[in-house]
């Protein structure tokens, strides 16, 4: 009788660890869709907010596409990965530009606070970095269930006075396996 408690409790707890370990129900969202679905399903939802093609995206290799629009309020270039076999999205990036160190970092500071209204902080990470321009700025890292979001300034020069770019970086966690994992079947 004992031993079938013990068990049964080893056995409940172990379910327990799988439940958790399975994958995400649902994938990330970057502007409200879903990092998933093929590349042309992508771009109709992205097209009916408002975006347009960009013809930086003429210039990318394939597998990366470039849109013109907005993100969070902000004019923005979207660049969106996916396979180029499966044609499935994995990740989705917004870049936004200022002119000057410090507006930039207003507007880091602006897109983190409604990042830690909608994620939480419970599993955000940040650190300093220091560029190849000796710039130096915080980078944060949301690690949410079904992904990760990056948020991280990129600089042109060593002047504070050059364009700067905050990138807000979407990865869904299961499309971003599964595209490295058929990257890794080439080699």
């Amino acid at each position: 009788q004992t031993m079938r408690k013990v068990a049964f409790i080893i056995i409940a707890c172990l379910m327990g660890i799988l439940a958790q370990a399975q994958e995400p129900k649902e994938h990330l969202k970057f502007m409200g869709i879903e990092l998933n679905g093929s590349i042309s399903d992508f771009q109709t939802k992205l097209q009916a907010k408002g975006l347009t093609v960009s013809p930086q995206s003429k210039l990318q290799p394939t597998g990366v596409r470039v849109f013109d629009g907005t993100f969070s309020g902000e004019d923005a270039q979207i660049v969106v990965w996916y396979n180029p076999r499966t044609k499935k999205v994995y990740r989705a990036k917004a870049v936004i530009s200022r002119y000057g160190k410090d507006l930039v970092e207003q507007l880091q500071h602006s897109m983190e606070r409604k990042l830690d209204a909608k994620y939480g902080t419970e599993y955000k990470q940040s650190d300093e970095v220091e560029d190849d321009y000796l710039q130096k700025f915080m980078q944060y890292s949301y690690l949410v269930d079904n992904g990760t979001i990056d948020l991280f300034i990129v600089s042109t020069g060593y002047s504070a006075q050059n364009n700067f770019f905050l990138h807000v970086d979407y990865k869904d966690m299961v499309n971003f396996k599964e595209n490295t994992q058929d990257e890794m079947d080439d080699l």
